[in-house]
């Protein structure tokens, strides 16, 4: 028993002892990963020394001292459904993240069973090859790392896997990882696989494949770039699976059959695949507590999908149900009382139609209640919500719904998040919500509302958004709001708000005061907020801090236009990124020579103001600039801007040619230089304009939140930017010369061409027919010559057409959509044209200009024969005058007999009228 004793205090000694002290090439190993790495937050700092087995993130073997984990998860805070979001989560995790790469050193870890790298930023690195040379691997995360290239298909050794996560997603969307299939079977131990946005290279077996995993119980695939399912399989093996999560592919086509025999699935999440028609009959899958078909056009009636398709046991287990956008309709009756165990019910987005039950208060287990955005009307009353004691989520949002609640109402819930937005509440403010001290999301627009602002709202410290905008609230907003510390968006535009903009938390991100009547000083706190979005558009603002907006470090959208700005742009450009727009202000001087484009600016608009002086020369750098509407146009603007799809420098006193190398800006679908100065003729080259010319577009869908206003059919029309649809030519009112270009007729995408109040002379492009998407053309005042070419009648979109006070001859072509075009004013101040719907006809009694309508060769000389015969005329009719004159004078028998006969006329004249 003694010895026993001392045996096992010496092997405890022994474990102790190598617990603590790891293998040296091991150590050596770790020592070259963190050399291989920025590691600006010392997150590896407990990494020096011998006893590595202590190190941050390091575990070893008790008995044998080798590292057998190896943890170095980025554990800041993070939101996976909100990454694209500019937030302190996303920049706390790329702070704290290690920047480099993963040393292959790291392959001396023989005995390594578990690795998680997640949530680093390896910055594009290729997939390590190494790894599948760790046989004894049981976990391995590499998820959300930036990595890129093939995943080694030596990853296939690792048979002992049980857990294996290598999802990629924000803020690394640039890099894609690939990987074939025909390696993951051997796998046979799997259960947990995620492998979002990755690329299934080539494959169309790759359910078959996955299919061989008899233990997975865990699948996650998010856009993988697959486009084929197959309806049915041979025999369904992998059932063991509890958690199937297929989202964002492009199938188009029905839920396969097959999904019906996993019958242990807990959760079934098919999102965003194109998945069309009504789902195969589930009644099997009788453990199925999640449903989640959001974002596919399953259409039907929403009752004979969840009765027909779902076993009446398995709709009172659901937990989860997410159906919204998915084209369905029907009614909430019949069905929604069979739920007793639903928590989340999402309908967002769909033709649901009819009043909501008094019913729905009996899903006494409700968390979650989404109803926006369909066609519900009624009465929403206090007994609907009575019972939902456990309401967390509130949305009701776009419907045709009338709140009927009392005013002294106390709801049996704390809600953190309402949306009633569009819903008939007003005119009063719902007091009712003084109470929901929890609040933090809180939509109210476009209610109707009347009056002032309670003074309570502005307690209600948790709030996190507030949107109170597009109704009637009147009244001035309180001095300060730096209480309330959670505020981080805030919207309270087109309402009729006035008096000074408060001093705002820190905390705020995005403020829109739009369309209101504010006045005073745009200030920034010590701690400046509006650190994305700041818009004060249309207000009575006066004065701009000097240093406004120096402070503001990573503002990406500023909209401070049509107000009543004045004094010179501050210096400092360089904190703005994406979109600028101080239009229609009082501003002068000239544009900073700071603008640092460096920032991927997208937008700038300083169009209306009193600036002087050309672009500042680092505008040239700004190669991402997709909307720029002031300035003289540079020389090099096509070589610098290729990214530019909106050019608008109407009304801006720029005078010259437009330079050919404007022809170089292939994205361009919006130019807008009328209302100028401008010279010459029309560049060539027309033609490059690829985007004017494709009938759709195509490529990475842009964005950009400003909005511009255009002249179309005649009206002035705000175009949001990001509608890919408007496709623009404006060259109105200036002096240009010359013909118009052939190849104009190539911008088959434009709906607008205005070329009018120009010096353009010349015919119309015989193929003007080809430019199949006009609705607005315009060439009036003009010296436009020639016939009208019989080609436009193929115009089937056109609606505004103006050929008026041109020099254009011939017939008036006919066709279906110039029918209905039938004003004369669009051909008046052409003497020489004929036919409907002008009054004179086009018979052979009407003497035409002669032309070819291709040339006017010929007519220049038909006019040259002309002016000779009027003259041989003239000189005639003056021979014939004097040689009577002349006789008359020396002959005078002729004289006398030649007044005889006057008189004589002149008598008999005189008796008929007598």
């Amino acid at each position: 028993m003694h010895y026993s004793s001392l045996n096992f205090l010496l092997l405890l000694f022994i474990q102790t002892f190598l617990a603590n002290c790891c293998i040296e090439r091991e150590r050596e190993a770790l020592l070259e990963f963190k050399a291989g790495v920025s590691d600006t937050k010392s997150r590896l700092a407990s990494w020096s020394g011998e006893q590595c087995c202590n190190w941050a993130g390091i575990r070893c073997n008790n008995q044998t001292g080798h590292v057998v984990k190896l943890n170095l998860r980025n554990t800041k805070p993070y939101n996976l459904d909100n990454m694209y979001i500019i937030g302190d989560g996303y920049y706390d995790w790329i702070y704290h993240s290690l920047v480099g790469k993963i040393s292959p050193s790291l392959i001396f870890l023989s005995d390594l069973k578990y690795l998680d790298l997640s949530f680093n930023n390896f910055n594009g690195s290729k997939f390590p090859e190494f790894i599948g040379a760790f046989r004894n691997l049981k976990y391995l995360n590499l998820s959300h790392t930036g990595l890129s290239g093939m995943i080694s298909p030596q990853l296939g050794n690792l048979s002992r896997l049980i857990y294996f996560d290598c999802s990629n997603g924000y803020p690394f969307s640039s890099f894609m990882l690939k990987t074939d299939t025909w390696w993951l079977p051997n796998l046979r131990n799997l259960k947990h696989m995620e492998m979002s946005r990755v690329d299934f290279k080539d494959s169309n077996d790759w359910v078959e494949t996955l299919n061989k995993l008899s233990s997975l119980e865990v699948l996650v695939l998010f856009e993988n770039n697959l486009t084929h399912i197959p309806q049915s399989i041979p025999f369904v093996n992998f059932t063991s699976l509890k958690v199937f999560y297929l989202s964002n592919q492009n199938f188009n086509t029905i839920i396969p059959h097959w999904v019906g025999n996993l019958t242990s699935l807990n959760k079934l999440t098919l999102r965003n695949n194109s998945l069309i028609s009504m789902v195969p009959p589930l009644h099997s899958l009788t453990k199925l507590t999640d449903l989640s078909l959001r974002w596919n056009n399953i259409e039907g009636d929403i009752r004979e999908l969840l009765l027909g398709k779902l076993s009446n046991y398995t709709l009172g287990n659901l937990e989860y149900l997410d159906l919204s956008s998915t084209n369905l309709s029907g009614t909430l009756t019949g069905w929604i009382t069979d739920m007793t165990s639903v928590t989340h019910l999402g309908l967002y987005n769909n033709n649901l139609s009819g009043t909501i039950p008094i019913d729905i208060g009996n899903l006494t287990n409700l968390v979650y209640l989404d109803l926006s955005s369909n066609s519900f009307t009624g009465l929403l009353l206090e007994t609907h919500l009575t019972s939902l004691l456990k309401l967390k989520y509130l949305y009701l949002g776009y419907n045709n719904i009338t709140i009927f609640v009392d005013s002294d109402w106390t709801p049996s819930f704390q809600l953190n998040s309402i949306d009633l937005s569009s819903c008939k509440l007003g005119p009063k403010f719902p007091s009712w919500l003084r109470r929901q001290v929890e609040i933090q999301d809180l939509y109210l627009r476009d209610m109707g509302i009347d009056g002032s602002i309670p003074n309570w709202l502005w307690s209600l410290s948790s709030l996190s958004i507030l949107d109170l905008s597009t109704n009637l609230l009147r009244g001035k907003l309180p001095a300060s709001l730096v209480h309330m510390t959670k505020l981080e968006y805030m919207d309270l535009s087109n309402n009729r708000i006035e008096g000074n903009i408060p001093f705002l938390p820190t905390s705020l991100r995005e403020l829109d005061l739009s369309n209101n009547s504010l006045s005073g000083q745009l200030r920034k706190n010590r701690k400046s907020p509006y650190k994305n979005k700041l818009i004060v558009s249309n207000n009575n603002t006066v004065e701009m801090v000097e240093l406004f907006p120096c402070g503001l470090t990573s503002l990406y959208y500023l909209d401070l236009s049509s107000n009543s700005l004045s004094g010179h742009l501050p210096p400092c450009w360089s904190n703005i990124s994406y979109d600028v727009n101080l239009a229609n202000n009082r501003i002068s001087g000239v544009v900073p020579s700071s603008l640092n484009c460096s920032v991927t600016l997208e937008a700038l608009q300083l169009a209306n103001n009193s600036l002087t002086g050309q672009f500042p020369f680092d505008l040239q750098f700004c190669s991402g600039l997709k909307l720029l509407d002031h300035g003289i146009i540079p020389d090099w603007i096509g070589e610098s801007f290729q990214q530019l799809k909106i050019l608008r420098l109407r009304s801006n006193l720029i005078s010259g040619n437009i330079p050919s190398k404007l022809t170089q800006l292939n994205n361009l679908q919006f130019l807008d230089l009328s209302n100028n100065y401008l010279t010459g003729p029309l560049p060539r080259g027309l033609d490059n304009f690829t985007s004017m010319s494709q009938l759709f577009s195509f490529g990475y869908y842009y964005r950009i939140d400003a909005s511009i206003n255009a002249i179309i059919k005649g009206l002035t029309l705000d175009y949001d930017s990001q509608d890919l649809l408007l496709k623009s030519m404006d060259l109105s009112n200036n002096s240009l010369t010359g013909e118009i270009p052939q190849e104009i007729v190539v911008l088959a995408g434009l709906l607008n061409l205005n070329l009018s109040h120009n010096h353009l002379i010349g015919n119309i492009p015989l193929q003007i027919g080809n430019m199949t998407s006009l609705e607005s053309l315009d060439f009036h005042k003009n010296n436009l010559s020639g016939t009208i070419p019989q080609s436009i009648s193929t115009l089937y979109s056109l609606e505004v057409l103006n050929f008026s006070y041109n020099n254009l001859s011939g017939s008036i072509p006919n066709g279906p959509q110039l029918q209905t075009l039938n004003d004369p004013s669009i051909y008046s101040g052409n003497p020489y044209l004929c036919g409907p719907p002008l009054e004179m006809s086009c018979d052979s009694s009407v003497r035409l200009p002669q032309s070819d309508g291709n040339n006017d060769s010929n007519s220049k000389i038909t006019d040259d024969r002309d002016k000779w015969l009027y003259l041989f005329i003239e000189f005639g009719f003056v021979a014939g005058f004097l040689l009577v004159f002349f006789i008359l004078l020396f002959k005078v028998k002729w004289r006398y007999t030649y007044f005889q006969m006057v008189d004589n006329m002149l008598e008999r004249y005189m008796l008929w009228v007598l």
